[in-house]
C-alpha cells in the first residue's frame, strides 16, 4: 500500500504532464494524436515508442511496455510507486503529507537521510577548501596542470581534502553531525585512543553520486606518485559499489539519446572525455564490472563500449567484462587507443575528432578477445592452436546468436587452419542449418478479448457505460478488469472524461497494463462503430466463452464420475441440454 494519500497521487498525476515527463528521457516527435520516439527500455532503430498526451499514457509497440507518467518513472528510474510519486511531486511542486511512519521505518528513513546530508556537508567542505582556502592551493595547481577547467571542476563538484588529521572531523562536529554516522560512511575513522581522524587527507576528491546526483561516496586521489593512488569510500547503507557507476547522473541523458555508453576505469579518464564533449561515459568505482552494472547500463543504452587501459590489467578487466556482456546478451565493443595512451593523453594530443574515429573502429568484444589470443600464443604450432581453442570454447558457447557464433567458428577455423567440423563438435554443435538462419518465431500475441473491447468502448461511448451498469459489471468482467470498469463508471458519474492515467493504476498486472496501453493509445478503430451493437456482440461473446470454458467443463467432469442411474446424472444432462440451447441462442 502507498503511504501517500490518493488525492495527492491524483494531484501529482494531473500536474505532471506525461509529455513533459517523458521528453526529459526520450526525444519525441509529433505523429498524429501521438508523439513517437525510440524506446528507452530496449534498443531499436525505428521509433515504436508512443505517447498520447491527451490520454496521459505511453506504449511501446516493440517491447510491449506501457502505462502512465508514474509507471514510466518507476521503470526508467528504478523506483517503487511511492518513490516515483515523490520524484514527480518534487518536479511539479506538490507537497506530500504522508501517514506517520512506524518507529522502525522512521529510524531507517531518518538515518538514510542523515547519511545523505553528511555526505553533502562533506562535499561542500571539500569543495570550499579547493576553491576558496589556502589549504586547497595544491589541488588547484594540480587541476591546472591536468588541464581541468573551472566549468568541469564545478560540474563534478571536485574538492580537496586538506593535509590535516582532523579537518573534516572538526567541521562535522561544529555542524553537530554524529561522527559515528560519518564513520559509517568512511569519512572519518576512530582512533584507538579515542576521537576521530579524517580518512581523506591531502587528496583531490571526486564525488560519487547516485543517478539523481546525490553524493553517496568519494574517491580520493593523491597529487604525486605515492601509494595508494586512490582511496574510495567503503560500502555503506547508501553506497553499494556493485550497483553504482561513476558519472551516471551526468551521462544518462546522453546515453539515452545516443543509445550507447562508454565505460572507462578512472575518474580522470571520465573527466577528460566529459570535458572533450563526450558525455555518454561512465566509470567503475575502483571495482570490477558486475552484473548489477550491466543491468544498470541496459536501462539507458542498447550498446556499450569498453575503454580500459591497454596494459595487462586493462585487458583482464576487458575480458572479465566480456563474460558478463555475453551472459546478459549485451552488445559490447572495445575502443583501442595507441600503446601508452589513455583517454586523457590521447585527447590532448589528437583531439575529440580523432577519438570519434577510434570509437568508429571499435571491434566487438569477442573479436578483440580472439585477436588478443592470436598474439599471445603461437598459432603456427599444435600446442598454440590447442591453447587458443581451449580458451575460446567456453566463451563461444555463451554467444546466444547462433549465426554470430557460427560465423566466429568459421573465422577461427580459417585463422587457425583447423577443420570446421572439429571446432563445431568441440562446442557440441552440428554444422549450421537452415533452421539457424531462419528468423526466430514471433511470440504469439493474445488477441483483444471481449472484456478489453468493452473497456475501450466505455471510454468513448457513455451509452455503453450505462448498459454495463444495467447489465452488471460483475456479470461482464473478471476480477482483473473489474476495478478498471468501476473507475470508469465513477468518473462518468461525476461528469468527467475518462482519465486513462488513473485507469492504468487500477491494473495490477504489468503485462495487462501494457496490453491495455496499446489498446487505449488511440480510439480511431472505434470511430465508425455502432456502440450498442458492439456492446451486444461483446456481451454474447463473453457469455459464450463463459458457458464453454466454465459451466460445461465442470458439469461434464462431474457427469463422468456419476452412475447413469443416479438422480444427479439425469439432472446434469438436463442442465447441459439447457446450456446448449442457451448457447445456440447466443450464436
Amino acid at each position: 500500500m502507498s503511504m501517500i494519500p490518493d488525492d495527492k497521487v491524483g494531484e501529482v498525476r494531473e500536474r505532471a504532464a506525461i509529455l513533459d515527463v517523458i521528453s526529459d528521457y526520450v526525444s519525441l516527435r509529433k505523429s498524429g494524436a501521438n508523439y513517437q520516439g525510440l524506446c528507452p527500455f530496449h534498443g531499436e532503430k525505428t521509433p515504436s515508442f508512443n505517447v498520447n498526451p491527451g490520454r496521459g499514457i505511453f506504449h511501446c509497440f516493440g517491447c510491449g511496455v506501457g502505462g502512465n507518467a508514474i509507471t514510466f518513472i518507476m521503470k526508467i528510474e528504478g523506483l517503487t510507486f511511492p518513490e516515483a510519486v515523490k520524484f514527480l511531486a518534487k518536479r511539479v511542486g506538490v507537497i506530500i503529507e504522508e501517514r506517520p511512519l512506524t518507529a522502525t521505518e522512521k529510524r531507517q528513513t531518518d538515518e538514510r537521510e542523515m547519511l545523505f546530508r553528511i555526505n553533502e556537508q562533506a562535499a561542500k567542505f571539500y569543495r570550499r577548501v579547493l576553491v576558496q582556502e589556502p589549504a586547497g592551493e595544491a589541488g588547484r595547481r594540480y587541476l591546472e596542470r591536468r588541464g581541468v577547467d573551472a566549468a568541469t571542476s564545478e560540474a563534478y563538484c571536485i574538492g580537496f581534502a586538506p593535509d590535516k588529521w582532523d579537518g573534516l572531523a572538526r567541521h562535522l562536529e561544529q555542524q553537530r553531525v554524529p561522527l559515528p554516522l560519518a564513520e559509517k560512511l568512511g569519512l572519518v575513522k576512530l582512533r584507538d585512543s579515542g576521537g576521530y581522524y579524517d580518512t581523506f587527507r591531502n587528496r583531490l576528491l571526486f564525488v560519487i553520486a547516485d543517478m539523481h546526483g546525490r553524493p553517496i561516496g568519494f574517491g580520493g586521489r593523491v597529487l604525486d606518485d605515492s601509494l595508494p593512488k586512490y582511496i574510495n569510500s567503503p560500502e555503506s547503507p547508501i553506497y553499494h559499489k556493485s550497483e553504482v557507476l561513476f558519472g551516471l547522473n551526468l551521462a544518462k541523458q546522453a546515453m539515452r539519446e545516443q543509445g550507447t555508453a562508454i565505460i572507462v576505469e578512472g575518474y580522470f579518464d571520465h573527466l577528460a572525455l566529459f570535458q572533450a564533449g563526450v558525455r555518454n561515459v561512465v566509470a567503475t568505482c575502483g571495482t570490477a564490472m558486475t552484473a548489477g552494472h550491466v543491468k544498470l547500463l541496459q536501462r539507458y543504452a542498447g550498446k556499450v563500449y569498453t575503454l580500459f587501459d591497454g596494459d595487462n590489467a586493462g585487458k583482464k578487466a576487458t575480458l572479465r567484462s566480456m563474460e558478463l556482456f555475453l551472459e546478459e546478451k549485451y552488445a559490447a565493443h572495445v575502443i583501442e587507443l595507441p600503446a601508452g595512451d589513455d583517454p586523457d593523453s590521447y585527447l590532448k594530443k589528437e583531439g575529440s575528432e580523432a577519438f570519434a574515429g577510434q570509437v568508429a573502429k571499435a571491434r566487438p568484444i569477442f573479436e578483440f578477445f580472439l585477436y588478443d589470443l592470436m598474439h599471445q600464443f603461437d598459432s603456427r604450432t599444435v600446442e598454440g592452436k590447442v591453447q587458443i581453442i581451449e580458451l575460446l570454447t567456453p566463451r563461444l558457447m555463451k554467444i546466444a546468436n547462433p549465426i554470430e557464433r557460427d560465423l566466429y567458428l568459421k573465422e577461427i577455423s580459417r585463422m587457425l587452419g583447423v577443420d570446421l567440423r572439429q571446432l563445431q563438435n568441440k562446442i557440441g554443435r552440428s554444422p549450421i542449418s537452415t533452421a539457424d538462419l531462419a528468423s526466430p518465431p514471433e511470440r504469439k500475441k493474445r488477441g483483444i478479448g471481449p472484456e478489453e473491447m468493452l473497456v475501450s468502448l466505455m471510454g468513448k461511448y457513455p451509452e455503453v457505460v450505462k448498459r454495463v451498469r444495467e447489465y452488471g459489471a460483475a456479470n461482464l468482467f473478471g476480477p482483473d478488469l473489474l476495478p478498471v470498469v468501476e473507475t470508469i463508471m465513477t468518473q462518468t458519474d461525476a461528469g468527467s472524461e475518462v482519465d486513462w492515467g488513473v485507469i492504468m493504476e487500477q491494473v495490477g498486472s504489468a503485462e495487462e497494463r501494457s496490453r491495455l496501453a496499446a489498446l487505449f493509445m488511440n480510439d480511431c478503430h472505434l470511430e465508425e462503430i455502432d456502440a450498442n451493437k458492439a456492446f451486444d456482440q461483446c456481451r454474447m461473446s463473453r457469455d459464450r466463452s463463459t458457458l464453454k470454458d466454465k459451466d460445461v467443463k465442470e458439469l461434464k467432469r462431474e457427469l463422468a464420475q456419476l452412475d447413469s442411474d443416479s438422480e444427479r446424472y439425469w439432472e446434469i444432462l438436463k442442465i447441459l441440454d439447457a446450456l446448449r440451447n442457451k448457447k445456440s441462442q447466443l450464436l
